[in-house]
């Protein structure tokens, strides 16, 4: 192959390069504001989940601290039958227990 073949070659590798170069500029800028518009949106899902998270973690506080408080008031007011409610659910976690034991 002559000089110049091998230099029209080169000269249409370097053309096509500039080419695809070009079209990879225009599709960065292209996907830019959607890939912008998915990362904000994206943030303020997890900022939400966060908040609902949270939420959630303080209902479930403020609900087992309220049934705490209605035991410990229905104990005071009712110390026997608690503490035979009490054992009656010992028995069962116990009746629960062995049979789980058996089964295996």
């Amino acid at each position: 192959m002559d000089s110049s073949k091998v230099e029209a070659l080169q000269e249409k590798a370097h053309d096509l390069a500039d080419g695809i170069s070009d079209r990879m500029d225009q599709v960065r800028r292209s996907a830019a504001p959607v890939v912008k518009r998915a990362r904000r949106k994206a943030g303020v899902l997890l900022d939400q989940g966060g908040e609902m998270l949270s939420d959630v973690s303080d209902r479930a506080s403020e609900t087992a601290s309220a049934i705490t408080k209605s035991l410990v008031s229905y104990t005071k007011k009712n110390p026997l039958t608690a503490l035979l409610l009490a054992l009656g659910a010992g028995v069962l976690l116990v009746s629960a227990v062995k049979s789980i034991r058996s089964q295996r």
